[in-house]
């Protein structure tokens, strides 16, 4: 496995503008949230920053590797929990953090699984996240199995709000539902009378409907165990 995080940033000196790692992952991540990473080169990268292409290599190797930057980037704005909070309240407040910024962040939640994450702000995040399980008594395998799974149901959730609409917004139901019903209106009636319940379009509503039920079932394993 090759990774960024393997190699040490070289020094700034000497180059244009006094260009670093840190100005052009702060750059790119500006260009990621507003068009997207199909939009992002480094060749319009460095037109941004107004150095050479070339001179962008200097710190950053590839594109991937700027990738990887970007991505442990945005995991430096994760809320981690307050010292002492028990492991629901850390459990269900790093989970709204983690929508949180995936709304915010659109591109770095369609990526998240594309490299490996070991930057140090995503080991930070997934520290503290098993270190909450770990409190309440679980197994090592029991909470890092806890954590993937609630964090996996986030992850979903939040690719469909960004894949549904691109500001991520859902509280609307589908248009036209009058002919959707009348399409289906005769053999799938359950389809139906779902279409015409105002509750079940409610994006929070089935956000925290899901996380309620994920975290019930942890609930139960660390009952269990005392």
């Amino acid at each position: 496995m090759d990774s960024v995080w393997f190699s040490k940033p070289r020094p700034s000196s000497g180059q244009p503008l006094g260009l670093s790692r840190e100005a052009i992952v702060r750059k790119a991540l500006e260009m990621l949230d507003e068009h997207g990473l199909a939009k992002l080169s480094m060749r319009k990268l460095a037109a941004e920053l107004g150095a050479a292409p070339m001179s962008l290599y200097w710190h950053v190797p590839t594109k991937d590797a700027l990738l990887e930057l970007c991505l442990d980037e945005v995991y430096g704005d994760f809320a981690l929990p307050e010292p002492g909070a028990d492991w629901e309240t850390a459990l269900r407040g790093m989970m709204h953090s983690l929508r949180h910024l995936a709304l915010k962040h659109p591109w770095w939640v369609r990526n998240i699984g594309e490299f490996a994450t070991i930057g140090p702000n995503a080991v930070a995040m997934a520290d503290a996240m098993l270190a909450s399980m770990r409190v309440a008594g679980l197994s090592l395998v029991e909470a890092s199995r806890s954590v993937s799974t609630v964090s996996s149901y986030v992850v979903g959730f939040a690719i469909a709000e960004v894949n549904y609409s691109g500001s991520g917004k859902m509280d609307v139901a589908p248009p036209d539902m009058s002919k959707i019903a009348e399409l289906y209106r005769d053999k799938h009636p359950h389809y139906v009378e779902m279409l015409n319940e105002p509750s079940l379009w409610s994006v929070e509503g089935l956000f925290e409907f899901g996380l309620d039920s994920v975290i019930d079932g942890i609930r139960a394993r660390v009952a269990a165990l005392r």
